[in-house]
């Protein structure tokens, strides 16, 4: 068997990064016999039964996992907020912040949209509680080199209200990636789901980015 690293999962199958290929995998009758589901970031032992295929056999011990993301050891959660539509909540902020507190994992606050609206009060206050934070835009520009320079080469996740910006942040951290990016409902204050998929992706100064999507509505 050999060791990898789950990079995608999507329906069912798991796609593990191993030393010599990605192998597209189905998980073993024993970790469903244990209630087990393999996550994004989870390394794992695998069988590579040619042709690009694999066997899941095991997952080696996680420091954390999440649910939203669905992702394993993480050692960053990058919490996205907006002060233009939607406007995001600060209860919802406190809440990400307090999960990751209990997995073990850092946080890092980022007001996006800056362009449309700013909120220099919520920003000053967690800035003086001791979270890092950074206002960002995916229009001008603004924060990108500087929020990149915080993630170094960490496994990060960002996480946030829909419609908050988040492919459209991750494109402008790495333009290479062109994600799909949906627009939001000026009547719901929601965003529309692009993408149906939990996937990993490496940035400039090798950070290692997990982006959750779903399916595409309004």
């Amino acid at each position: 068997m050999a060791e990898g690293l789950v990079v995608k999962a999507v329906r069912g199958l798991w796609y593990v990064e191993t030393e010599d290929a990605v192998l597209c995998c189905s998980g073993r009758g024993k970790l469903r016999s244990l209630g087990l589901t393999p996550l994004v970031g989870d390394r794992v032992k695998v069988t590579d039964l040619g042709k690009g295929k694999g066997s899941l056999d095991e997952v080696l011990p996680r420091k954390n996992d999440f649910v939203r993301p669905a992702v394993a050891n993480l050692d960053v959660l990058v919490i996205l907020a907006s002060a233009a539509i939607p406007v995001t909540e600060p209860f919802l902020i406190d809440r990400m912040i307090a999960i990751a507190e209990l997995k073990g994992c850092d946080s890092i606050l980022c007001f996006h949209k800056c362009d449309l609206a700013r909120a220099p009060e919520l920003v000053a206050a967690y800035r003086a509680a001791g979270y890092p934070c950074f206002e960002t835009s995916a229009v001008t520009g603004e924060g990108i080199p500087e929020l990149l320079e915080a993630l170094g080469d960490r496994f990060c996740a960002f996480t946030g209200n829909t419609g908050v910006g988040k492919s459209s942040l991750l494109n402008a951290l790495e333009p290479k990636l062109m994600l799909a990016t949906g627009e939001v409902s000026e009547k719901l204050g929601r965003g529309r789901h692009t993408t149906r998929h939990v996937e990993l992706f490496r940035l400039g100064r090798n950070a290692i980015i997990a982006d959750r999507s779903e399916e595409r509505r309004v």
